[in-house]
């Protein structure tokens, strides 16, 4: 993998010190996170319990069992809710009109359903926040967030378009809101807040690039009258504000730039802010082009056909996948999934820190799919990779019991 030390590295903890003041004067503090060739950690098994396809939707890990939701037509108007138990025979199902009443949800998918430790579904919808009881598949409304924050209308917005983490403990929950002008900025908040959305705590003020196909060639009206629409396979993951909170030692890891091996973390009382340096070389990570173009064809089916003649799809590749592409936060371990990937094994890696020393336990293959972001609840890992059958195509979820073996190895 080339996981040296370089002088471009060097040169970046230089700048990353000569820049590292917060806005009320704190220093960030910066450590470099070792990368040991050679060195596997074998303390974590991966068995997968349960497998479905479906046509959009999502699939979660319930406390005992399983639950998922398939769209039922294109219009997106109607979805059906199913309830499995852990042998994955079907027990429970209702067809669900989607729409904007209080015991309604109008759209939601694999990235913005989140699971409470209690077995409680949670999507935001519309800056509404609504709930999904799985026993009952009944939906609740709890709140409208800009009537229980403070300054919410004018200041943060879950997002429209991209992504957060979401994590819950004991009625905590960490998180991140966007910046009213995050599309200009792409300024964002790591907070803390009660279940409810109560009691908010901004802890740090991050801010992530702007994509690049918005600076190059996105909606660029072309000299034969057509607008050209312009691809990056990576930018849901760019989007995407990915964190994982450590809620023992009370610390949230997040990363602002998928491009860049560098982890950020703040404190839950938000004084103590720290950059690492993941000290690996991702330029030598490979971008495949069979994934790519596999991804690009979907896409290209999902258009209008009456657009299609009047658009330009072009896919953009960049030089090397991402360095860094999610983490998680277990037990006493940090785990950061890296851009070294593996399309046709459908396998990433992952390398191992312990917490809260950070020092590099090893690395190993995760499960990882072509559709890119992951979901980690407890226990279980959850996978979605996009499946062609015929001339369409759908999501293929796979959910993994992740068990610790209490023990690493070294040596490969």
């Amino acid at each position: 993998m080339g996981l040296t030390k370089t002088t471009v590295l060097h040169g970046a903890i230089c700048l990353l010190l000569m820049s590292a003041i917060s806005s009320c004067g704190r220093r960030t503090e910066i450590q470099t996170l070792k990368v040991e060739q050679g060195k596997t950690f074998a303390g974590l098994s991966f068995n997968k319990v349960f497998q479905i396809d479906l046509y959009g939707g999502w699939c979660l890990a319930l406390p005992r069992g399983f639950i998922c939701s398939e769209l039922l037509d294109r219009s997106y108007k109607e979805s059906q809710l199913k309830v499995y138990d852990e042998s994955g025979t079907l027990i429970r199902e209702r067809k669900l009109v989607h729409g904007d009443g209080p015991d309604e949800i109008k759209a939601w998918n694999f990235n913005n359903v989140w699971l409470s430790p209690s077995g409680k579904i949670f999507t935001e919808d519309n800056n509404y926040l609504k709930s999904l009881d799985a026993e009952t598949l009944e939906i609740e409304t709890i709140c409208k967030l800009s009537n229980v924050i403070e300054g919410y209308g004018s200041k943060y917005t879950m997002g429209w378009n991209s992504f957060t983490s979401l994590e819950e403990n004991e009625g905590r929950i960490a998180t991140s809101f966007e910046s009213s002008a995050f599309y200009e900025d792409m300024t964002y908040y790591i907070v803390t807040c009660d279940a409810g959305f109560k009691n908010l705590s901004v802890l740090a003020k991050a801010q992530k690039p702007k994509p690049l196909v918005w600076a190059k060639l996105e909606e660029r009206k072309k000299s034969n009258g057509k607008w050209e629409s312009v691809t990056d396979y990576y930018h849901l993951s760019r989007m995407t504000r990915m964190l994982s909170a450590d809620w023992q030692r009370q610390v949230i890891y997040f990363f602002s730039d998928i491009d860049q091996p560098v982890i950020e973390s703040v404190s839950f009382d938000g004084k103590i802010r720290k950059k690492c340096l993941i000290d690996m070389k991702s330029d030598n990570f490979p971008v495949e082009r069979e994934e790519f173009d596999f991804y690009h064809e979907y896409a290209a089916s999902e258009t209008d056909p009456r657009l299609k003649g009047r658009f330009t799809e072009t896919l953009y590749i960049p030089p090397h996948a991402p360095a860094l592409m999610g983490l998680k936060v277990s037990g006493d371990r940090l785990f950061v999934i890296t851009g070294n990937r593996n399309w046709k094994r459908k396998e990433n890696e992952v390398l191992v820190y312990g917490l809260p020393s950070l020092k590099y336990e090893g690395r190993f293959l995760i499960p990882f799919p072509n559709l890119l972001l992951t979901q980690w609840y407890d226990k279980y890992y959850i996978t979605r990779t996009l499946v062609k059958k015929d001339d369409d195509y759908s999501s293929s979820y796979e959910i993994y019991l992740v068990e610790d073996k209490g023990s690493s190895g070294g040596g490969s």
